[in-house]
Order: C-alpha cells, then structure tokens, then sequence
C-alpha cells in the first residue's frame, strides 16, 4: 500500500513514512537547511551587523585623521672594498645579507636615533610626543585613555618613564616617537620605506628627512670611528707581530742546530727518499730470502721425520738413482738365487750378498751427504732472514727519528712563515689606512625625499566600515549557527524522522496565535485565545482550569471544517493507514513529560474517529492526574479505576458527552495506579473494550514520569507520541526507547504547538485560507 502525507504543514512532500520507518529523511543537511537558520536568526544577525556597523562609524568618525609621510632609502650591502678600512685584522666574516639588513632595520628604530631626531627638531614639547595635550574630543580622548589603560597590561612598569634618559629626551617621547615611525622593507630589493605619521603632513615628511639623514650621517660618523680605532688597532698589532716573527725565527734556527738538522735533509728528494729506497730493497731480499727458509725448513722436516729419501735434492741426484736400481738388482738376483742354495754353501751366493751390502753402504752414505747439503742450506737461510730483520729494524728508526726531526722543524717553518705574513698584511693595511683616512664613503643612498601628504592615511572609514561590516555578518552568522547547534528542540518533521526514526504524523499549530494574527479569516471561538490556550492547550496539572467549555478545546466538535479540525482528521487517517491489513483498534496517547498537549490531542483525536469511524471511547488512562473529565465538564465519581477493582460495572460507568463518542473517566483515587493498570484485568478490559467499540483511545501518563504508559502500551495496537515543539530531543528519544524496550509500537509523533511563523515551516496562511472557506451548499 502507497504512503502518503496527510500532514498540510510539513515542507517535505515526499511520501509518509511508515511506523518502522528508519531514516527515510537524509541525514545530511543541504543549503536550505543553513539559509533557514539564518532567516530564523536573521534578527540576531542584523543586531550584530548593526552593532559593529554603528561601533564602528562611530569609533572612525571621531578619530583624528593621520597623514603618513614615506621616504625611500637604498640599502647596499657590506663588501670589501679596495681600501677596507672597516674590518679589523682577523675579524670574522659577515654572515650573510639577511644579517646585514636586519641589523639596519634595527639601527633606523634604534631608540638613540629617535632621541636625536625628537632634539634636533625640538619635537619634546609636541603634545604627539609627551607635551601639553590639547583637547582631543570625547571619542578620541576615550580611545586615547582605553588605548593607555590596555597598554598598561602589555607592558612591564617604568615609573621613571617621563624622566630624561642619557640623551636628554624622556623616555616616553622617544616611546610615542617609535610608536609612529615604521620601517617598511620592500622584499626582493635594496629599497626600505621610512614612514611617519601624524596629524601634521608637513611635520611627518619633516620628520622622515630629518630622520634619514641623521640615519646616513650616523653611518658615515661610525665608519669614521671604525678607522681610527682599527689605525689604532693596526699600529699596537704591528708592533707585536715584528717580535714575534724575531722570536719564531730564532726558535727555528735553535732547534736546527740542537737536532743536527740540515735544511737540505729534509727535503722529499734527500735523505728521506734514500731511506724509503734502502728499506724497500731490504723488504724484497727479507721476502725471498723467507721463501728460500721455509723451504728449506719444509726439507728439515722431512730429514727428522726419517724421510730423507724424499729430499729433492735425493730424488733428482743420480748417482744416488742408479745405486738405487743397482741394489734393487742385486737384491733381487739375491733373493732368486736364495731359493735354490743355502748362504755359506754357495760362494757365488755369498760374493752378490757381499756385492749388495756394499751398494747399500755406498747408497746410504750418498743420501746422507745430500741430507747434511740440506741442513746446511737450512741454517744459513735462518741466519740471513735474522740479519735482514735486525737491517730493516735499523732503517726504519732512522726513517722514524727523521720524520720526528722533520715534523717538528715543518711546526716551526710554518710559524715563522705565518709570522712574516701576517706581519706584512698588518704592515700593508697601516698604509691602506693613511691613505683612505681622508675618503669617507656611505653604502646608503636617498632615492625618494619624503612628500607631504595631500589625503589622510588613516582612519580608512570605507574600509572600515566594509571590514567592520563583514566581520559583524560574519559574526552574527557564526553566532546564529553557534546557538542553533546547541538548540536541543524538536521543530521539524525532519528532525523528527532524523532523530528519532518515527514518521512525523502532523504538526499541529498554535492555533490560537495563529488566529491572532488573523490567518484563516476567522477565530476558533468568541473567548480571548490566550485564555484558550491557558484553559485548553497548556495541559498542565500544576494549576488545572475549574471547568473548561466544550467548543474551547475540542475544537473538531466546534468546527470540522476549520484549520484545527482538518489537522486531527488527517492525524486519525493517517492512524488507520499505520498498520498494514488491518486498521488499528486502540491507539494509546502519550507524551515524554506532563504539558505536551497529549489530553487535547486525545479528545479530538477520539472526536474525529468518531465523525468518521463509528462508536469511539475515549478513555482516561491517567489515574494520577486525570484531566478529560474536566475538560467535558462530566464528574469523575466512579470510571477506571473503580471497574479494575470490581466496584463498579463496566455499563455503570460509561458516559456519553456526544453522538458516536462514549467516555470512561479515570475513576476515584487508587493507591497503586502502576499494579492496577498492569494487571490482567485491565488487558482483558482492554480486549473487551476493542470487541465493542470501532476505535479505543487511551489518554495515558507521560512516558518519562510513571512507568503506566509503557505498561499501557503493550496492551494497546499502537502508541501515538505527542510532542512539544519546545522539547528536547534527548528527552523524547529516551521515552521512545523506554516504550520499544517494552515491545510498543509507535505509529508516529504528533509535533503540538508549532509555531508556523518560524523559517523552519511554510506561513500557513495558504492551508488555512483553504480550509477556512465554507463549503457551498448544493445547488
């Protein structure tokens, strides 16, 4: 089934949503959403606007008018020039140009510089500068005081402020003197703007020539010092640097005939590149002569192991080879002919083993000559390598004592030699000095003398007024903003559906206002319509009404073609189109807190269901603080109350104010409501209730307060929050969460008391010059 909207005041006309509606609004803002806060607000903003508009006018209207005088110098960095006669013997050197045109900045604000500007133009007794004050007007001597009375927070206190410092000129001249004086540097270039401002134009362009040239003045006299001082300097220093390079000298020259040192020695073609050749020799003969040991060491070893017959030496002697065959011969020749005869029988036997002894003798002593020729070899080998060491050990002492000797007496060349230079450099600047003394030079050059101005600098009142004017709307729209983000109230439909994700049935008007303004072409009743909305509206329980008359507040029964009668239809269609198949059958009213307007919704809610939907009772749920009875002047001796305890029957009870409409009051006082309205009996009332009439309307307790409605609206089909436009949101959603925790279902929120002239809703005059014309009668 479609959803739509019954409600004529919400500005969103997209379908209604449905009860477990969740999040059918956007949830992020859009443009008209912000230009709706600032109408709202638009008052506010226009205050603010206005206030620093007038502050403003009023501030720049009565400030004295200054006239800003600027001349251009041009600032070229130190270099050394041809003659430097600036910088000392050994002085650092300068850090950079940055360095340099801070330091003259510094110098153009410089409070001595000031002090002999405010003497030489006798500026002391200038009411700008500390003299008589004249008269300055009330604004301005307001400004003026409030300017001192801040400054005093800013800056540390000096009670000898006004007293003459070293130069002659008080303190707080020289401190208003800085306060006009701006140095405007022109980034990128040389150039830097002197600025000065005053009420005089002749007397500010005087100011900033005066200024300038004391400034390049001051320069020149300063150069001049620093030459003297450095001549000086240069003549004491000249004096130390000749007896220093006497001393260095003859230091040099002891040293060389203490250590027998020859100049000539000590050059890298003398006697130290003998050494390094003689050693180098010495390191190659020291490796082959290692080589040939421990080769040699290798054939010892093979000597004491027994192994002899694997010496070189033995393998390749051949004498020692061919007695090595020879007696491989005889031995076997012996070994043959010893099969076939005994030794000592056989004298041909017995000659080859005499033969072979002697070959093995002969073999024997040849090995072992070969053997000694080795071990010989050996140690002499052993014996060389130890003298080359001892050799090299020597040289390289010698190498080690000449370095010794040579960088010592390289100490003291280097000395003399720095000495010498330094002294002719000394020696070089003194006749630099008397031959610049006389040509003084500046780096800092005039390009503009000042001008007097012709048209005030400041106040800019146009500016002012424009900046002024901005910031003030900007402020007062940041304010606007500021208060509605800490607006906690309920006042759309939108804010509804985003805040506590229910559908937003209807947003029912201050009917009333809204009639005193005129909308509708016609007034709800003849009664005064804040005495109505005293009486009917308020819902309060603090002070209730003695008796209130029918047509005040049921305004359906008055009229159900009126603005306010349409709205409750609607609220009633929108009820039976809530709960899909079926219509609901008892609809449960309920607010957050007591004053919502939930009772007067009730009634004309029972009212309208009753014009179209057949039998309606309205029931007074609220046990505590009954108020329907009331309002239908019908007396509450007997109702609710008294058919759940069983005093009275259900048909004893019942009330009939109006056709179609039947009333069950609360009833008399009972002393627990909370057990009685939980009990079974009152569910199955409830069923019994819903069996004989068409429609059920409970008038509950506020959610928040008791815990009755939330019991009450487990029993009923569905639950209609009534909410007041001034509520907070934390509250309502804290009683809706109160009635989903017990399993109720919300068809809806009522928004009561909306105020329709508001940007946040449509004028309703549109809807209500609909509604308030009388149908025509059938021709």
């Amino acid at each position: 089934m479609q959803e739509i909207s019954l409600n004529p005041l919400m500005r969103d006309r997209t379908p209604m949503a449905a009860p477990g509606f969740h999040g059918a609004a956007a949830d992020a803002p859009d443009l008209r959403d912000y230009w709706v806060i600032i109408r709202k607000r638009q008052r506010l903003i226009a205050g603010f606007l206005v206030a620093a508009l007038g502050l403003t006018a009023l501030v720049v209207f009565n400030l004295t008018p200054l006239y800003v005088a600027r001349g251009t110098l041009l600032l070229e960095a130190e270099t050394a020039p041809i003659l430097d006669t600036k910088t000392p013997v050994n002085a650092p050197e300068v850090s950079g140009e940055h360095d340099f045109y801070k330091t003259q900045y510094d110098i153009l604000q410089s409070r001595s510089l000031a002090a002999k500007v405010i003497t030489e133009l006798d500026l002391a007794d200038n009411p700008l500068f500390g003299g008589r004050p004249r008269d300055p007007g009330l604004i301005a001597g307001w400004w003026a005081a409030a300017h001192a009375w801040i400054g005093q927070w800013f800056t540390s206190s000096n009670k000898a402020g006004d007293q003459p410092g070293q130069s002659g000129v008080p303190s707080s001249a020289i401190d208003a003197y800085l306060a006009r004086l701006r140095i405007e540097p022109e980034y990128g270039t040389q150039l830097v703007k002197v600025a000065f401002s005053t009420p005089d134009p002749e007397l500010s362009a005087r100011i900033v020539d005066t200024h300038i040239d004391d400034y390049i003045r001051r320069g020149m006299e300063l150069k001049a010092d620093t030459a003297r001082n450095a001549e000086q300097f240069l003549q004491n220093k000249l004096a130390e640097l000749k007896d220093r390079v006497e001393k260095t000298e003859a230091a040099l020259n002891a040293y060389r005939r203490d250590h027998g040192v020859i100049a000539f020695s000590l050059d890298e073609t003398g006697k130290g590149q003998m050494l390094e050749q003689r050693l180098t020799d010495l390191n190659d003969s020291l490796a082959k002569v290692e080589t040939d040991r421990i080769t040699l060491e290798a054939q010892h070893d093979l000597i004491q192991q027994g192994a002899a017959d694997a010496l070189p030496a033995v393998m390749q002697n051949s004498l020692i080879q061919s007695l090595k065959q020879q007696v491989a011969q005889l031995a076997a020749q012996y070994a043959a002919m010893s099969d076939q005869f005994n030794p000592g029988y056989y004298r041909p036997l017995d000659d080859l083993k005499a033969k072979l002894d002697q070959s093995r003798t002969q073999l024997a002593q040849e090995i072992d000559r070969a053997a000694k020729s080795v071990e010989s070899d050996y140690g002499a080998a052993s014996a060389r390598e130890s003298m080359l060491e001892q050799e090299i050990a020597n040289v390289k002492s010698q190498a080690l004592a000449l370095n010794d000797a040579s960088l010592q007496d390289a100490v003291l060349v280097r000395e003399v030699d720095a000495s010498r230079n330094l002294y002719k450099s000394v020696l070089e600047r003194v006749r630099e000095l008397d031959v610049s003394a006389d040509a003084p030079s500046s780096n800092v050059s005039v390009v503009d003398r000042a001008e007097v101005p012709r048209a005030p600098s400041s106040p800019r009142k146009l500016l002012s007024l424009a900046l002024s004017g901005f910031l003030g709307l900007a402020g007062g729209v940041g304010l606007a903003f500021f208060l509605e983000f800490f607006d906690d109230r309920l006042k759309s439909s939108e804010q509804i559906e985003r805040e506590l994700r229910l559908p937003s049935l209807a947003l029912v008007p201050d009917f009333f206002k809204l009639m005193s303004n005129g909308y509708g072409g016609r007034r709800l009743s003849s009664r005064d319509p804040k005495k109505l909305l005293e009486g009917a509206a308020a819902d309060s329980a603090k002070s209730p009404p003695a008796r209130t008359e029918l047509k005040d507040v049921m305004v359906v029964a008055a009229d159900g073609h009126s603005p306010a009668g349409e709205l409750y239809h609607s609220i009633c269609t929108a009820l039976l189109f809530s709960q899909a198949g079926q219509t609901p059958k008892s609809v449960l009213i309920t607010s957050a807190v007591e004053g919502e307007g939930k009772t007067v919704t009730a009634l004309n809610v029972a009212i309208a269901f009753a014009q179209t939907s057949g039998s309606v009772l309205l029931v007074d749920g609220d046990l505590r603080k009954p108020r329907c009875h009331e309002i239908l002047g019908i007396a509450n001796h007997a109702g609710l109350s008294d058919v759940l305890t069983g005093q009275m029957q259900l048909e004893e009870v019942i009330h009939h104010p109006m056709a179609g409409l039947a009333f069950l009051s609360a009833g008399s006082d009972c002393p627990n409501p909370a057990a009685l309205l939980g009990s079974g009996t009152m569910r199955e009332l409830l069923a019994r209730l819903c069996e004989q009439y068409d429609r059920v309307v409970v008038d509950a307790p506020p959610v928040m307060p008791v815990s009755d409605a939330a019991t009450l609206s487990t029993m009923a089909d569905g639950v209609l929050m009534i909410v007041g436009a001034p509520t907070s949101k934390r509250v309502v959603r804290q009683a809706c969460a109160k009635l989903r925790y017990v399993g109720a279902k919300i068809f809806g929120v009522v928004l009561n008391r909306v105020d329709t002239a508001s940007p946040d809703y449509y004028l309703y005059n549109p809807y209500t010059s609909y509604y308030s014309r009388k149908p025509s009668a059938p021709s």
